[in-house]
């Protein structure tokens, strides 16, 4: 039986995919190999112009058994598929299925993990929080309670931090663990699978890693 997020005390990160189904598996392995208890996908494992890749990416995911919240790619494969009729193929069905099984957030133990805006609403996925300045995360912060709030969409990895009513941005260097300091609070893009970027959150130590698959 495998650990839940709550649980999990290293947590592995991937977002946005865009059907790369090599770089997915090559990130979850990593992220194993470095003692991840419970994989996220952040979203976007689909990509609309690889209509090729939707099924093998989304079995590679469930062959993982990843916990998956639901980006704008996979909304709009969702509803490419709600507009034609189903197929033949089982493995089409299991697709449609699971698309609309994806929640736009999972919330755990002050975590949340979100393609982008941590909010249940389709603009939360289309809107990114990084735009190169601070100026979309500061109001994630003031309006949510989550101490942590890991995202995709954004494809640069990159660390926001929530210290005494200040928000600062910073880069994240590659293989170093960051440490995160309980009396502060974060938002981490994690960047994109397809860009050779996941990440790894271990709760025990209070760190974050981005790890670079290349």
């Amino acid at each position: 039986m495998q650990t839940s997020v709550a649980e999990a005390r290293r947590i592995g990160l991937l977002a946005d995919s865009h059907g790369d189904l090599g770089r997915t598996e090559q990130a979850a392995a990593a992220l194993l190999a470095a003692g991840a208890e419970r994989l996220i996908h952040l979203g976007d494992f689909c990509d609309t112009v690889q209509e090729s890749s939707w099924v093998r990416v989304m079995q590679a995911l469930r062959r993982y058994r990843m916990l998956t919240v639901k980006g704008n790619n996979d909304f709009l494969v969702e509803t490419i598929l709600k507009e034609r009729p189903p197929g033949p193929d089982p493995a089409e069905v299991q697709l449609r299925a699971f698309l609309k099984s994806l929640p736009m957030t999972l919330v755990a133990d002050g975590l949340c993990f979100a393609h982008s805006l941590p909010y249940d609403s389709v603009r939360s996925f289309y809107e990114p929080v990084d735009d190169g300045t601070t100026a979309k995360a500061i109001p994630v912060f003031q309006s949510t309670a989550h101490r942590i709030l890991f995202c995709g969409h954004a494809h640069t990895p990159v660390l926001f931090r929530w210290r005494a009513g200040q928000v600062s941005r910073e880069a994240i260097p590659p293989n170093l663990p960051v440490p995160l300091r309980a009396d502060e609070r974060y938002i981490a893009v994690v960047g994109a699978v397809e860009d050779g970027e996941c990440a790894l959150y271990d709760g025990g130590e209070g760190t974050y890693r981005r790890i670079r698959l290349d």
